[in-house]
């Protein structure tokens, strides 16, 4: 009962079955890195790639949180003018469209003033992060 030359002749009287497993102690990638930073830089990698792919996600979802918001400012408003019951349907439908249309551009404007007020890293924090990164 041997396999490439590993194992016993026989399982007989070794409290054994004999099963032949692999090792778990010999780990092809080790042998591809065998520096360690190297070893810590794809790990680092694969972390960044992580977090950017769940980043995209958070993205999806706070959009669709900002696009109910702009429903929710909407129906308040649709609410306040059906209240005072001097305009028909159609007035109304008109200008909570309106409304909709001038939440929708305020809130498209504060997205791009965030883009442009989060598009420059000033230097001290660049190279405090890539310190921090070093460390790790």
């Amino acid at each position: 009962m041997s396999f490439n030359g590993i194992g016993l002749k026989s399982a007989k009287g070794s409290s054994t079955s004999g099963h032949i497993q692999r090792s778990l102690a010999s780990n092809d990638d080790r042998k591809h890195d065998k520096n360690y930073l190297s070893r810590v830089k794809k790990s680092q990698e694969r972390l960044k790639d992580a977090k950017a792919r769940h980043h995209k996600k958070d993205d999806t979802i706070l959009k669709h949180v900002s696009r109910r918001e702009v429903e929710l400012r909407v129906s308040e408003y649709r609410d306040k003018l059906e209240e005072d019951a001097a305009m028909d349907d159609a007035t109304i439908e008109a200008k909570c469209e309106k409304y909709r249309q001038m939440v929708l551009k305020s809130w498209e404007q504060e997205q791009e003033d965030e883009k442009l007020r989060n598009a420059y890293i000033s230097r001290s924090k660049r190279t405090s992060e890539d310190t921090r990164d070093a460390e790790k």
